[in-house]
This record gives structure tokens, C-alpha cells and sequence, in this order.
């Protein structure tokens, strides 16, 4: 290719250049979008089993794993309460393997807009193969491709997906996000399409610490002098994007007055604010009984025991 001609070695500079070499060649597939801005793996607060799966991972696709023995992964699918970190986890998947990230939407796909959609679906995973090594990331898979139509093109794009997860060869590992589960085909689920299902639930109290370093970090100069622990136990039950959320609208309070943000402004937003958890308690509580046996928790620690 092009952009090795003249290099001694790779370094960091070719892979983000071969990253854009893939970025052209998407362009022409109006269905599949390349991600870039992938957050760093430590930027995600809890989440310690995925975040490990992932790390022992992070060689999987070079000469030494084949040499080792080992497969290589052929993908994982993270369901679980929304705004909960399943889309930032398949996003630092990218940085921390340094692979490129491309997103593939189902509804364009059922749109019409690139053609008749199981064709339009066939093309698109063709093309990932021919950007392997790659990632190629599913979001809210279930819309897509769900228990509820058998028939017509969500029967073969089922079909045609379940033989290519089956018997590709290419490295391109796919990173599948759903928020219900128990729509998605039983075929889908079975062992021998993902490596692993995790689920991602509310986090504890700890991970809610760790969020909130992240987020004021990030926006909030000065924060080291907060006191985290009590902010962390009020917002029990608090998904990570409500607590970042949060944090924004305290921001602009603190703005609007002229002033930095104080603990005060965190605690009158939490006061007045009701967290999804509350809200949708029921739809929740199903996700929740539906993973309890069939996957595997992608916190240390289960909010069930807080709430």
C-alpha cells in the first residue's frame, strides 16, 4: 500500500493513516459509518470483568496468538440498562486493540436507501472483510434483527448473518449492544456466534465514585477538593450517562451565576432529579431476572445488593 512506501517501521502515525486508507473506502457504504474520537479504556468508570476480558484480548488478532494456538475472537455482545457504558465499552475496544471501529445501522439498512436491504446488509459485511482487521460494531442489535419477524428480510438477513459470524475467516470482530435481549433469536445467542455476553448493569457505589472522578476531571477543574462518597451514595440507582448528565446541568447553574461549581450544585440537581431506575423499575427488574443465568456480569460487584 501507498502509505508504507519510504517507512523503515510502523508506528502509531501509519496505523492512524491505514485507519483513514479504511475511512475512504467506507465512505462509499452509506450503512456502515466509521467511529473515530474512541474513548480510552480507563476513561470508563467500573465495569472491571469486561474491561479484563478485553485486556487479555488485546493481542488476539497477531501472528504470535495464531502461533499459540489460539482462535481468534470472532466477537461479544454487551446488553444490559441503558446508558449504563455498553456503547463506550465497544468504543474502547477500538483504542485499546488499536483497530479501526466502524458502525453499522440497522435502520439505514432497512431504509432502503442503499438498496434492497439484505442486499444492502451482504455488501456491507463484505466490505468489512475486505477492511479486516476491523471492528465492527452493532448498536442496539435488536432493532434489527429480532424473534419477532421470521419472515421476509429480517429472516434472511438473519440467516445470511448467522452463517457469515459462522464461517468468516477475516479478522473483523464484531461488538453487538442491545437493551432487550429477549428479542434477539435464540440461534443468535447460542455459543459459537459470540465468544461472550456480559451484562451491564447500574453501577455500585464504588463504580459511581469512579465515574464522577472521570467526569469532573474532565470538566471540572479544582474537583480534587469534592467529596465524592457522599455524592456516590446519593445517586443510588443513577446510570453513568444521568450522573454525567447531571454534573452538566449543575455546570451551567454554576455558570450562569459566575461561579465554579461547588458540591452544593451537584447535591440540589440530584435532589430534584428521578433516575431511570425509578421510572422504568419493571422493564429493569426483567433485564435483570433474564441475565441472572445467561450472562456474565460485567461489574465485580451487583447493584442488586445496594437497591
Amino acid at each position: 500500500m501507498k502509505i508504507f512506501h519510504g517507512k523503515a517501521a510502523i508506528t502509531v502515525n501509519i496505523l492512524e493513516e491505514l485507519h483513514m486508507e479504511k475511512k475512504q473506502v467506507i465512505l462509499k457504504e452509506v450503512i456502515l459509518e466509521y467511529v473515530h474520537n474512541t474513548p480510552r479504556i480507563d476513561e470508563i468508570g467500573g465495569l472491571e470483568h469486561l474491561k479484563d476480558w478485553l485486556k487479555k484480548r488485546q493481542r488476539a488478532f497477531t501472528p504470535e496468538a495464531r502461533k499459540f494456538g489460539l482462535d481468534q475472537p470472532k466477537g461479544l455482545l454487551v446488553m444490559g440498562v441503558s446508558g449504563c457504558g455498553k456503547t463506550l465499552s465497544v468504543k474502547a475496544i477500538s483504542s485499546l486493540w488499536s483497530l479501526p471501529l466502524f458502525r453499522l445501522d440497522m435502520n439505514l439498512v432497512y431504509s432502503g436507501i442503499a438498496g434492497p436491504a439484505e442486499e444492502a446488509f451482504a455488501r456491507a459485511l463484505k466490505t468489512m472483510d475486505s477492511l479486516a482487521p476491523a471492528i465492527l460494531w452493532i448498536d442496539e442489535i435488536e432493532s434489527g434483527i429480532n424473534d419477532k419477524v421470521s419472515e421476509g428480510a429480517t429472516g434472511r438477513i438473519l440467516g445470511y448473518f448467522l452463517t457469515w459470524m459462522q464461517e468468516h475467516q477475516s479478522s473483523v470482530f464484531v461488538a453487538a449492544t442491545a437493551n432487550r435481549i429477549d428479542l434477539l433469536p435464540a440461534e443468535l445467542l447460542r455459543r459459537g456466534r459470540f465468544d461472550q455476553i456480559f451484562f451491564v448493569d447500574l453501577p455500585v457505589e464504588k463504580e459511581r465514585e469512579d465515574i464522577f472522578r472521570i467526569h469532573l476531571k474532565k470538566r471540572a477543574p479544582g474537583f480534587e477538593g469534592f467529596n465524592i462518597t457522599p455524592l456516590a451514595k446519593i445517586t443510588k440507582g443513577w446510570s453513568g450517562a444521568e450522573i454525567e448528565q447531571a454534573i452538566i446541568s449543575a455546570m451551567y447553574e454554576a455558570f450562569n451565576e459566575k461561579r465554579a461549581l461547588s458540591e452544593d450544585d451537584l447535591f440540589k440537581i440530584f435532589s430534584r432529579s428521578v433516575p431511570l431506575s425509578t421510572t422504568m423499575y419493571e422493564q429493569i427488574k426483567k433485564i435483570r431476572e433474564w441475565a441472572q443465568r445467561r450472562a456474565v456480569r460485567a461489574s465485580v460487584a451487583s447493584i442488586a445488593a445496594e437497591i
